[in-house]
């Protein structure tokens, strides 16, 4: 199968988090994602290798230093090779090198020029610094009374950075559709605080238009965590279908509830939260498991980390791919692969990540014998 972005090359100045999250997804479905890195350190993620590893596979290294007027003829060479440059540096930075979207499209109007950065592009908080923490609590998903700071729970999961590199991925790929038809490139700002502002459209769109807000998580004491007989856990995740509801409490021996409407439940769900867990710890978890699947009730398992990908479903679906690293090196490393299934395949995941500079030969020596 011929992947659908063969024949695409990206180069990615951006660093960190959602810049090779985003090349990461382009990499798989067959784009050439060239890092451009910094000399000595290169991506300062690369000081975490687990972290680096996870986002760079399929990806080539080049080291340029940018600020010199050799690493800036080379990457302009680059340029000439390529679809797509996309940075991830504070605005203005890039401008004042003088490879910034307007310096880079008037050398190459094909060219498709994406920015991820904090707060966009413009505006009064263009240049201000922030990391996810920031961006999460600028979108108001961070709500904790003044005194209680100590005591919030930081998120885990950079939801701000994974949601802007997929706005970018989809910035990549709807500007080379449209160059299709225009022959024109487009430069795409992808602000971080925008993408989890456009996340947060539920809760934010219905009091602007005084409309009624959907209660997120449901309500409904049929949607949350519960225990079984066997000290294993599942989730149930009813929320509003009145029919799962009934089939659920008919299961377990809570007919007295099974006609009411989500409405009433979740008035009640107090009273009857207790008594379904009660309900459900009677249970062995594989026989609940069965009964639930066939009964057609939302519910799903509970797995640790280190289970994930040894679960039958994620193996059906080909989630985990290992690939062996270079000459033997590294021996083999796995990884989870982008979700798209095109025509039944997902892409494909060929080498593992680069070492830093590992192209510069490669890539560079053609260009400049060409030059020369």
């Amino acid at each position: 199968m011929k992947l659908p972005l063969s024949g695409i090359r990206i180069l990615s100045l951006a660093e960190q988090y959602p810049g090779p999250y985003a090349t990461m997804l382009l990499a798989d479905l067959g784009a050439d994602v060239v890092m451009v890195e910094r000399p000595g350190s290169g991506d300062p993620s690369r000081r975490f290798a687990g972290l680096f590893a996870s986002f760079n596979r399929n990806k080539r290294s080049v080291v340029l230093d940018l600020k010199s007027a050799k690493g800036k003829d080379d990457f302009l060479l680059l340029v000439d090779t390529a679809d797509v440059v996309m940075e991830g540096f504070r605005p203005g930075v890039m401008a004042r090198l003088k490879i910034g979207a307007d310096d880079l499209r008037a050398r190459k109007p094909g060219l498709i020029f994406v920015s991820i950065s904090s707060f966009g592009q413009n505006g009064p908080q263009a240049g201000v610094a922030g990391h996810d923490l920031s961006i999460q609590a600028a979108a108001g998903m961070i709500d904790v009374p003044v005194g209680q700071e100590a005591g919030l729970a930081l998120p885990a999961l950079p939801l701000a950075d994974i949601s802007s590199a997929m706005f970018a991925a989809l910035g990549v790929v709807t500007a080379l559709f449209a160059r299709t038809q225009s022959g024109q490139g487009t430069t795409v700002d992808v602000s971080m605080l925008d993408s989890l502002v456009s996340w947060m459209t539920p809760f934010l769109v219905p009091p602007m238009n005084n409309l009624p807000t959907r209660t997120l998580p449901p309500q409904d004491p049929g949607y949350g965590l519960f225990a079984t007989a066997d000290g294993r856990q599942i989730t149930l995740s009813i929320a509003g279908e009145d029919p799962m509801w009934k089939a659920l409490c008919n299961l377990v021996g809570l007919q007295q509830f099974a006609d009411l409407t989500e409405l009433d439940r979740s008035a009640r769900a107090q009273e009857i939260g207790p008594l379904l867990r009660a309900a459900v710890a009677m249970w062995r978890y594989d026989d609940l498991y069965l009964k639930l699947e066939a009964l057609g009730i939302a519910f799903g398992p509970v797995r640790r980390l280190h289970q994930v990908l040894d679960d039958p479903q994620m193996a059906a679906r080909a989630m985990a791919v290992s690939v062996a690293g270079p000459h033997g090196q590294n021996g083999m490393q796995t990884f989870v692969r982008q979700p798209l299934m095109l025509d039944a395949e997902g892409g494909r995941i060929d080498h593992q990540a680069p070492a830093l500079g590992q192209h510069n030969a490669e890539l560079l020596g053609p260009l400049a014998a060409r030059c020369g």
